[in-house]
């Protein structure tokens, strides 16, 4: 019988393997692969969810058939999990994982919302000064909503900045009803 472990508990192991063998972008790339992968493969999903094999017996396999693609540090977490809950907990410690990576790496998660196409350039002008302003490297994603009048709208990790035309017009809307 496996002993239960966290997601958190086995995403901190494979961080720590990482950081240890220096191969944390290697690890954080095939724990990202990995977990697209596992999403959409049912035979991939229905063999890490089966307990029917050893870890040791998951890891062989696994890594006989999948040594050359993902590291064996992933390899070695995805042989550890078992059950219905496997995929999930994959997926768990993948974001766990890439959490700790961008801490460690000073790197911050900015989805930016514009109300019309921006050129590469002035995205670069803008990844750069969001850079600076915040002392970290930013990871700058962005979206066009058409719904916007104008302005832009920003999530730097669990923060929202609404900096569109509409909210601002309904920040004056609201001054002005304090009169």
């Amino acid at each position: 019988m496996k002993h239960k472990i966290s997601a958190k508990r086995l995403s901190d192991t494979l961080f720590d393997g990482a950081k240890r063998t220096d191969s944390l972008e290697e690890v954080k790339n095939s724990i990202i692969e990995f977990d697209k992968i596992l999403a959409i493969n049912s035979e991939l999903k229905s063999f890490v969810q089966s307990k029917r094999l050893s870890q040791e017996q998951k890891f062989t396999v696994l890594s006989n058939a999948l040594g050359s693609l993902f590291h064996g540090l992933v390899l070695g977490v995805v042989s550890y999990t078992s059950g219905v809950e496997a995929s999930k907990i994959i997926s768990q410690v993948r974001s766990n994982f890439i959490d700790s990576y961008k801490i460690m790496k000073n790197i911050v998660s900015i989805h930016a919302t514009f109300s019309s196409e921006v050129n590469a350039k002035d995205l670069d002008g803008i990844q750069k000064k969001l850079s600076t302003h915040l002392n970290k490297e930013a990871e700058l994603t962005v979206e066009v909503d058409s719904s916007l009048i104008g302005g832009a709208k920003f999530r730097i990790d669990n923060m929202f900045l609404d900096a569109s035309v509409e909210s601002q017009l309904k920040n004056i809307k609201s001054d002005l009803m304090k009169i």
